[in-house]
């Protein structure tokens, strides 16, 4: 008896044969398609760190749903962790010399170059205008605020939270009353900064061993309200302010890494 041979549709992507789904042949046409690496932990791609798969999750599965297979859940789960290994670079060092931006990227020396070709690590969601007008409303805030020989250091301990370095091995601590509107400073660099900022506890930092692995690829971390007892122990804070290399990071139910 012949056997009943099935004639290949050659409409199907290559990573599809009519029943299964390859997902090594899937991942690597999705990175032809896709800008996208994985390193150090995290997926980048030219907007930044990934750091909510579920719009990843949802691009894949606008290129599964017409297949025929059971369970597509678990297939996208499946094919994200072979994406890892097919978009894992070495390593991914952090660029200390340019300012990445919505709308291009700003370099250290005043040079700014338009367009997101490259992947990067961090991109703020502001856009760069160099004829901007002064920002009255955050200068008389900061007047009504701060002495005004302190505005300049706030300055300048910004700009220094948009690069990845901590060469200048500080932290700023800002004490006043209550309802003098140093809040408002967190509220207004959230905005600069989005997702590469954390809201977060210098306390929890210092006493929870799986908190500072929250703090991994952020630029700035803000405590809004410090608790007023001294800290029971520093180190750790000042390793992750003065620290120039890797740091050893333990997260739940993982062993610790560098």
């Amino acid at each position: 008896m012949a056997k009943n041979l099935k004639t290949p549709d050659m409409n199907l992507p290559m990573w599809f044969d009519g029943q299964n789904i390859n997902e090594a042949l899937f991942c690597e046409e999705f990175l032809h398609e896709r800008r996208i690496i994985f390193a150090n932990g995290a997926f980048f791609t030219p907007d930044g760190r990934v750091t909510d798969d579920l719009p990843l999750r949802g691009e894949i599965y606008d290129k599964l749903k017409f297949c025929a297979v059971n369970n597509i859940p678990r297939k996208i789960t499946n094919i994200l962790e072979v994406l890892k290994l097919e978009a894992q670079v070495p390593d991914f060092p952090p660029e200390q010399d340019r300012i990445h931006l919505s709308n291009g990227t700003l370099l250290l020396d005043g040079t700014f170059t338009e367009g997101r070709p490259a992947i990067v690590r961090s991109r703020l969601p502001v856009a760069y205008n160099p004829n901007a007008p002064a920002p009255e409303i955050w200068q008389n805030f900061l007047d009504g605020l701060l002495h005004a020989e302190d505005i300049p250091t706030l300055q300048e301990f910004i700009g220094y939270c948009l690069i990845p370095s901590n060469k200048g091995q500080r932290m700023m601590v800002i004490k006043g009353n209550g309802g003098e509107g140093k809040s408002q400073i967190g509220a207004v660099l959230s905005s600069i900064f989005g997702t590469n900022m954390k809201d977060g506890s210098i306390g929890k930092i210092s006493e929870n061993r799986f908190a500072r692995a929250d703090l991994e690829h952020i630029l700035l971390c803000v405590d809004d309200d410090m608790r007023m007892e001294a800290l029971r122990q520093t180190n750790y804070v000042k390793s992750i302010v003065t620290a120039q290399g890797k740091m050893d990071l333990e997260r739940k139910g993982k062993q610790s890494y560098q």
